[in-house]
């Protein structure tokens, strides 16, 4: 497990910074956030000995576990490490251990070691605690344990022929063997896949708690509710390969989770998202049409690839302890943002404005091709304010960064050249003037706008 090191040239930067890339690229991305992650797990190994004690020694017992999985299997076990949920159990670990006091508990990193561990058939024993749904095995599945309360201490003992899960109260739940781990049982929920059939190149994750908020627990879909993921998930991606290709490719070669959100009955609130230390996982409300899908996920590719770019490249000075960093109006949401978010949101937009470009020629419907030429027109014209006021604040971006949004700004121009009908202009500036109104209104009590 050997870190290894990586750099983007000019001309791959550039090709990134106009929202493109390529396959080969967004799989540069991918390895450098696993390098990523094996830096991160030595960092923790190195405070948890400064520690010393009890928490040094469990977690030099855990980074052995993941050297003996990867002595044993390693393309399997760098397969659980670059599982989108493993990265926030790093930062948690790290944060759990940063500080002078000890970690209490079992650290999240526990339940990495032992989702190696389970997956490889290595014969080694792991403390654990309960988290709904019972006990997760972040890149494989989760143990229902749905009797047993929150933070209820628990033992794996685990080998090739499968695991057992024991509490102190002489509850034991087994775990399938090795070999039958893709196969569902009442007490075991095994990751899906997205799209139907083995050649799936991503998975549903319904069962892992670290990628929803406290308000939002995951949930198991149903057959019949999987159906209809898989279903708008095949749609989205035979759309994208039949009319985007490029997007398709960066799909293929980057996206590894969906992880369904759970909306309020009744509510038509949709929500998708993604996070710096999860590459490839997306989280999202159910879909309700393949096109939009195909458009969410292009839109959270991009936030991926941008997350990543950053950890290998400053394009943010570092803001003052006395100026921590000016708010921007973001054309996209209803609350001021620092830069780093105006950033991502940009770049995120420029995508999908060359996305409804692109479509807008595919569609046949007269309404149809009206919405796509309207959310071409506000999403490039939304990403050319916001890249013109990055550019107009010197002080925010380095050197590199201004490069990066300068080169956004003319993928953006060029786009900007496309010719779309003017009642599209025109409701898509409606829309924008109504945005912005609404965002006064709201944040006109002491909040300063750039």
């Amino acid at each position: 497990m050997t870190p290894s090191a990586y750099r983007l040239d000019s001309r791959l930067l550039a090709a990134l910074a106009r929202g493109g890339g390529g396959a080969e690229t967004v799989r540069l991305l991918r390895d450098s956030e696993y390098s990523r992650r094996l830096l991160l797990l030595r960092a923790v190994l190195d405070r948890a000995g400064e520690h010393g004690g009890d928490t040094g020694r469990g977690m030099s017992r855990l980074f052995g576990v993941l050297a003996d999985a990867w002595r044993t299997a390693p393309d399997v076990t760098r397969r659980i490490l670059r599982h989108p949920a493993v990265g926030p159990r790093l930062v948690t670990t790290w944060r759990a251990l940063d500080g002078n006091g000890s970690a209490a508990g079992p650290l999240p990193l526990a339940a990495v070691a032992a989702a190696a561990a389970t997956a490889t058939g290595l014969d080694v024993s792991i403390g654990l605690t309960v988290a709904p749904p019972g006990v997760v095995l972040p890149g494989l599945g989760a143990v229902r344990l749905p009797d047993t309360a929150p933070g209820t201490p628990l033992l794996l003992r685990v080998n090739r022929l499968g695991g057992v899960l024991e509490t102190g109260t002489g509850l034991r739940v087994g775990l399938p063997p090795t070999t039958a781990l893709g196969a569902e049982r009442a007490d075991w929920w095994p990751l899906r896949g997205a799209t139907a059939g083995p050649e799936s190149s991503f998975l549903v994750d319904d069962v892992d708690q670290v990628v929803v908020t406290a308000a939002d627990r995951p949930y198991r879909l149903p057959e019949d509710e999987l159906r209809v993921w898989r279903s708008t998930a095949e749609g989205a991606m035979r759309l994208l390969r039949d009319r985007h290709a490029d997007y398709a490719a960066e799909l293929d070669a980057g996206l590894r989770t969906l992880t369904p959100v759970p909306v309020a009955e009744g509510s038509r609130a949709r929500h998708s998202g993604s996070a710096a230390e999860m590459f490839g996982g997306v989280t999202l409300s159910r879909p309700t049409h393949a096109r939009d899908l195909a458009e969410t996920l292009v839109h959270e590719m991009q936030h991926s690839k941008l997350a990543a770019v950053m950890h290998l490249v400053d394009l943010l000075a570092e803001p003052s302890a006395a100026e921590p960093g000016a708010r921007y109006y973001a054309p996209w949401r209803d609350d001021p943002r620092p830069l780093y978010g105006l950033l991502h949101g940009t770049y995120a937009f420029l995508s999908v404005a060359r996305f409804w470009s692109r479509e807008a020629g595919f569609v046949s419907d007269p309404a149809e091709r009206h919405r796509a030429h309207v959310r071409c027109a506000r999403w490039r014209e939304a990403a050319s304010e916001t890249q013109e006021a990055m550019l107009a604040d010197p002080s925010g971006l380095t050197h590199t960064g201004r490069r990066f949004v300068a080169t956004m700004g003319q993928a953006l121009a060029e786009l900007r050249t496309v010719p779309l009908p003017r009642s599209a202009v025109r409701e898509a500036r409606r829309q924008a003037e109504a945005h912005r109104a609404r965002w006064s209104k709201r944040n006109r009590a002491g909040r300063t706008e750039s």
